[in-house]
């Protein structure tokens, strides 16, 4: 009697595990969000300053490592995200590639001893060697953490996505990232300390992640419809995205082009002053790391309580009205970091809670509050919209927009904007000491917006969409509870959301979304 009731009881975990619910899924999916989002920041706020405090300030460096890192997620995504529908497997790359995250993230430190040697001894060219290895090895760690990442968690995370749950998934996705970058900022400063100790940051950060790795080999299942998706060749089937003839046939499109378009250019902002962004606050503005991080989480636990409060709206059906203010907050703050935050003067480096800071803390505030917003909504946006059966390789499709392109555009523009800007100084090796001034705030918030363009006609369109399932729900034509954009009729037809009349049925069953 007992043993079946046990059975009963993990048959009901099993099928509310499977629909995206319960404590066992919740907690996973949680864990590797924040996880995953802590190394993500050590990445792109640590590494830079590691190498601006042990190896060198020239900036070229800062930019190198972001393009190669932003191409090889790219590659990485794309190439593993189309092997995860081909074997139908997202755990196993979760594991894999989380355990060689960590591993290559524990690796960095060999870059400061080489750096080390070459100062003391006067050797420039010892001195380029250790810059160009951070450079390579930060590239290897993006690729190894896009495979257990972009790859797998956030395709996995969109396998298990419903109408019920999509409002709870945007809000995790969009708010880990803040979470991580105060709780990485606050406690990496901490960790690094007045002794410059990178070596314990990476070393911890690196065997949280082998235990995640290890932790979802071991429990982490996919779910139980999801089948190997072979499209005929490796290489036919990475390049469906790519051949426009075939994407015609796909439904809303035109929709979704729109809405990666908004991503790219938001993005393409953000990455224009955020790799440099914990340069300028110690270098230029005289901020510990760890009164940096201060700072930084008193204006994003702000940010964060606004978003989700707003994040509501997504479920409600009522997303883009979510990217509208993320894209005004985001405008807001980078103005008043332009206008406000300038020089040494304008801060109290010293005391963290003095007025003087209400000004950084309010802009960071905004910032914060618009990128929360734009990644939760526009996840949720875009994913919505991929072809079932393509999920992992069209996750590929959005890393383009999402990362290569606004890291290669972005980095290089404030780059030129720092190099244009620099106040000329050279460090012991003879290398250039440039450090981000308040300009790049301004040429981030001019991008931005940019991002106005593709919200004009996304928005039409994602309305539009919304009402024709409205209409056949009201009907009761379609089951209301799918995710998809084309959703199931009553008699299990594939019913297409992306038509003007809401009434036609896909003629194209590849493409179909029957669950």
């Amino acid at each position: 009697m007992g043993f079946k009731i046990l059975e009963q009881r993990m048959k009901i975990h099993d099928e509310r595990y499977d629909k995206g619910e319960g404590i066992h899924f919740w907690f996973q999916v949680l864990l590797y969000t924040l996880i995953g989002q802590f190394c993500w920041n050590v990445e792109n706020q640590w590494f830079a300053l590691f190498l601006n405090a042990h190896i060198t300030l020239d900036v070229f460096f800062v930019s190198a490592m972001t393009i190669l890192s932003a191409t090889l997620t790219c590659i990485s995504s794309l190439v593993f995200g189309t092997l995860s529908d081909r074997t139908g497997k997202r755990s196993l790359f979760l594991g894999i590639g989380f355990i060689s995250w960590g591993v290559t993230t524990i690796l960095m430190y060999i870059c400061q001893p080489i750096a080390e040697y070459g100062h003391a001894n006067g050797i420039q060219s010892i001195v380029l060697l250790a810059a160009w290895m951070v450079v390579l090895i930060d590239g290897i760690m993006s690729f190894c953490g896009s495979i257990g990442y972009d790859a797998a968690v956030n395709v996995w995370i969109n396998d298990h996505t419903t109408i019920k749950n999509k409002g709870i998934v945007g809000a995790i996705v969009g708010i880990m990232p803040v979470v991580a970058t105060i709780g990485g900022t606050v406690i990496g400063g901490a960790i690094i300390g007045e002794n410059q100790n990178y070596l314990l940051l990476f070393l911890i950060m690196g065997i949280l992640v082998i235990l995640a790795g290890i932790f979802a080999l071991i429990f982490t299942r996919d779910k139980a419809d999801l089948k190997p998706n072979k499209d005929g060749t490796f290489m036919h089937q990475l390049l469906t995205p790519f051949r426009f003839k075939e994407l015609k046939g796909m439904p809303n499109m035109k929709e979704l082009i729109f809405a990666l378009l908004i991503i790219c250019v938001y993005y393409i902002s953000f990455n224009t002053y955020f790799p440099y962004l914990g340069t300028w606050a110690v270098y230029r503005l005289g901020f510990s790391e760890f009164g940096m991080g201060v700072v930084e989480a008193i204006g994003m636990v702000l940010g964060v309580v606004v978003a989700i409060f707003l994040s509501k709206l997504i479920k409600n059906d009522k997303l883009p009205i979510n990217v509208l203010v993320g894209i005004t907050s985001t405008l807001i703050g980078l103005i008043m970091m332009y206008l406000f935050v300038r020089t040494p003067e304008d801060v109290d480096s010293e005391n963290l809670l003095s007025t003087k800071n209400i000004l950084i803390i309010i802009s960071i505030f905004f910032v914060g509050t618009g990128e929360v917003l734009m990644t939760t909504s526009l996840m949720v946006w875009t994913r919505g919209l991929f072809p079932p059966k393509n999920r992992g390789t069209f996750e590929g499709v959005r890393s383009i927009f999402f990362v290569w392109v606004p890291m290669l555009i972005g980095t290089v523009i404030g780059g030129i904007v720092i190099k244009a800007f620099s106040d000329g100084f050279l460090d012991t090796a003879n290398n250039p000491i440039d450090v981000p001034q308040q300009n790049l705030f301004l040429i981030a918030a001019i991008v931005t917006v940019l991002s106005y363009i593709p919200f004009i006609p996304g928005w039409i369109l994602y309305f539009k969409r919304v009402k024709a399932k409205k209409e056949a729900e009201a009907k009761g034509i379609i089951d209301p509870s799918l995710y998809d954009s084309i959703a199931v009729d009553t008699e299990g037809n594939q019913y297409d959301l992306a038509t003007e009349s809401g009434e036609k049925l896909v003629e194209n069953e590849e493409y179909s979304s029957k669950e």
